[in-house]
Parts: structure tokens; sequence; C-alpha cells
């Protein structure tokens, strides 16, 4: 296999390119020998620099013509290209000629190009091929890059067994705790992963990759303390590993704790001041709070930082909307959407926006667009009703409800506002039978709908209905 970066230090890597640029720029000449084009050219395709891996194989095809393993090199840079035939029949004919002990880092490069070119179950078997003829120190490599093709193809399990093959030998085994942890997640395998994740944390203390994944891994499951330690547990690891501090930060925000929350994302932007996305989820928090002043400067920061920014124009909309503003929120959501066209979130701002304008047939067609793109959305239904409702069509609310509970059969929010609307509209057996449904499946929810409609406990037959299910609840 090739030897990508196999010299005794970085300094003398630097030291390596800082000569062939000087020689690029006229400065100088230098010879370098096969090697040293190698890792010349290993260094700059791995860093996507392909120019420069271009100009070092035409300057080594030039010094050392026919080196086979320059060959090996130029196929790889004939597959970046796209060039993905003259690749394999590069390396057909360097198989056909050379001796052995090429055999791997030929195998190796084809597996590469198969990958490119989107072959994923041959470039996993391809990879496959090496192990029968790998050093020991060359399996790490081999069995994290046949992982990546199989997950490639979400076959899962094969890439998970393939992972753990190469952590039980890694001297470095971060980056593959990283990949195991997206096989869990991918293979929607959360609570698995909790179990191998603290298992290996327990066992290696000090992985940061473990305790943050975990923490990952808790939060997709909503156990947000059991998130917070284990990000912490990762920071108190890595002061400056921003991913592990702007989660604890989301953990704190999914949790309603909105100053704890500010406090991790300003900690955060001391790492990185330009990141628009974290100045505008602190102005959502500084929102949460009722503070829209702060709110707005931080929204309006992040604008400046990146006027593409959507979710700054969407906040900055809402805002005004909930102050009354609807003519300005409107041409702000609107700008929104123009960023991001198929966003619900916005979308729904704007149906909004438009029902407090009275633009109801405007509202309409915002509602149907984000039906064809999210039918499940159980707030599209709702919201969609609730105008229908303003417009004092009950009959076609009941239709938009009726229509949202096909797509979501069991959503009992549906069934307690449809509930409701019959009842305006004197359909009582019709509502009995919905709250019945909503209620036994979860009794709570009425709460929200007699908030919503307190007139419904004039209703002798509701309030029978709802004590009868508070004693079985």
């Amino acid at each position: 296999m090739d030897n990508d970066f196999q010299w005794d230090s970085e300094e003398r890597l630097d030291e390596l390119r800082n000569k062939f640029e000087a020689m690029l720029n006229g400065n100088e000449s230098f010879y370098f020998d096969t090697e040293e084009y190698e890792i010349l050219i290993d260094y700059y395709q791995e860093t996507f620099n392909d120019e420069k891996a271009q100009l070092a194989i035409d300057h080594a095809c030039i010094t050392h013509p026919g080196n086979s393993r320059v060959k090996i090199r130029i196929a790889r840079q004939l597959a970046t290209k796209g060039n993905f035939e003259k690749a394999i029949n590069l390396l057909d004919e360097i198989e056909r000629t050379e001796a052995a002990e090429m055999d791997i880092d030929i195998i190796m490069t084809r597996g590469f190009v198969l990958s490119l070119m989107m072959e994923h179950q041959k470039a996993a078997i391809e990879f496959e091929k090496a192990l029968a003829i790998a050093e020991a120190d060359e399996l790490e490599e081999i069995y994290t890059a046949i992982a990546l093709e199989y997950e490639n193809i979400s076959a899962y399990e094969k890439a998970m067994d393939y992972l753990l093959k190469a952590l039980a030998i890694s001297n470095d085994p971060e980056d593959i705790i990283f990949e195991i942890a997206i096989c869990y997640e991918l293979a929607d395998q959360i609570e698995d992963s909790i179990s191998f994740l603290s298992q290996y944390a327990d066992n290696n203390p000090y992985s940061m990759a473990a305790w943050y994944n975990l923490g990952l891994s808790y939060y997709q499951l909503e156990l947000y303390e059991k998130a917070i330690d284990a990000y912490e547990f990762a920071i108190a690891i890595d002061h400056s590993y921003l991913p592990a501090i702007t989660s604890l930060a989301n953990t704190y925000y999914n949790m309603g704790e909105y100053s704890k929350a500010i406090e991790l994302y300003k900690e955060s932007l001391e790492m990185d001041e330009s990141d628009a996305h974290t100045i505008c989820l602190i102005g959502e928090c500084y929102e949460k709070q009722g503070d829209y002043t702060e709110a707005l400067q931080y929204f309006n920061r992040a604008l400046e930082i990146d006027e593409t920014h959507s979710e700054a124009w969407a906040a900055i909309a809402v805002i005004f909307s909930q102050e009354g503003n609807y003519h300005t929120a409107l041409s702000l959501i609107d700008k929104a959407i123009e960023l991001d066209t198929i966003n619900t979130e916005f979308l729904k701002v704007q149906a909004e926006i438009y029902v407090h304008l009275e633009y109801f047939e405007r509202a309409k067609e915002s509602y149907k667009f984000i039906e064809t793109i999210n039918p499940i959305d159980p707030d599209l239904w709702k919201d969609y009703a609730m105008m229908y409702v303003r417009m004092g069509e009950t009959v076609k609310a009941i239709q938009v409800l009726k229509t949202g509970l096909i797509h979501l059969p069991a959503d009992t929010q549906l069934m307690y506002r449809l509930a409701g609307i019959l009842i305006l509209n004197n359909s009582m057996k019709q509502a009995l039978y919905y709250l019945e449904t909503a209620l036994s499946i979860d009794y709570d929810g009425h709460i929200d709908l007699i908030s919503l409609i307190p007139d419904l406990l004039n209703y002798p037959a509701i309030v029978e209905l709802i004590e009868l299910y508070s004693q079985k609840s």
C-alpha cells in the first residue's frame, strides 16, 4: 500500500512541500526522488488541491517516466476528474505488468475509483481482496474503507462489523467511534447506540467521541438530563470542542432553560464570532424570553454576517407579526421563503399572517402548498381549520381536520380540535365520538381543547365524558 504521509514528522512534510512550491514559483530548482513525489501527490490529492496534485504528477512523470507508483496516482487523479474508464484501464495495465508487491496499491486504488463511480458494493468487494495481502499496520485503513462502502448502501450491520474490527486494532479510535455512532443513527438503533457508547465510555473514560456521541443519542430520545451529563464529560475532556458546547446549548434550549442556552451559545461565539446560525439561536432564546429588543439585535447581527440566513428573516417576521405589524412581517417572511422555498415552518408563518390580514385566498394557497410538501404536519391541519372557523365556515374546517386525520389517523390533537369544531357546528354525536376516542388515547390532551374553547364545559355530555375518563386515566 502507498506510504501516505509516512515521513518522520510534519516538519519534514512541510519542508518538502515548501521546496516543491518554491520550484513551481520559479525561485529554485530541486530534485525529488520517486518517494518524495508520491508523498507530494498523496498530500495534494488528500487535501483536495487538484491543481497542485496534477503539477506534482506532471513533474514526477518528467523526472521518473513510466514509474508504476506514479501511474497509480495518475489513475486516482483521472478518477477524481470523472475519467473512470481511463483510470480502470490504467490500473489493469499496471496489474498486468508489475510485480506482486504492487497489488495492494492497485486494489485499493481500484476500490477508490469504484466508490467514486457509486459502485459501492463492488468497491467493498475490491477492498476486501486487499485483506488477504495486507500488512498488520494496513488493516485499520482497509476495514474502515470497507465499512464506509457498506454504509453507503445502507448495509449498516456489515459496516458495523468492519468498524468494530478497525476499532479493536486502532491506536487512535476517536474517528471510528464517530462512524460507529453514525451507523447506529442511520440504522435507527439509538438504544443500541447508547448501550455500546456507555460501555465504551466506561472502559475508555477519556474518549471525547464516546461521550459526545452518547450525548447525541440521549438527546434523540429526549433524555435531556442524561444528554447534558454526557456533553459535559466531553467538554471536560476537550474544552475547545465546539460541537459539544453547541449541542449542550441546544439541549438547554429544548428544555426551555434559555438563559443557560444563551450563556453556552455566547461561549461558542468566542471560538467563532462569525457563526450566523449561533447568533440567530441566541436571538431565538431572547425571543422565547419575551425580550424582543435583544432578540432583534441578534437576528439583525446574523443578517449582517449572512444576508441569506433565512431563519433570521423568518424570526424577525414572527416578532413583527406578534406585535401586530403584519404588513412588515409579510414582506420579511416573503424574503425568508424566497431563500428557502419549501420550508414549511416559514410557509405556516406566511399563512398565519395572511389570515390576520384577512387575505384568505392567499392563506389557502399557502396551506395547500404545505400539504403537498408535508401532509403529516399536525399544525398545518389545525391552523388551516382555524382559518375557516375565523371565516365562519365550520363545515370546511371539519373537512380539513378529517383530511388531516386521513394522514395522521392517531393524532389526538386533531381529534380534540375536530370534536370542538363539531360541537360549534351542532354535531354533538360526531363530536362525542371523536372526543371519546381522543380521551381514550391521551386524556390530558383535553386540557388544551378546553383552554381553546372554554364554552365546551357548558355542555353536560362533554363534562360527563371527561369525568368518566378521568377515573380511567
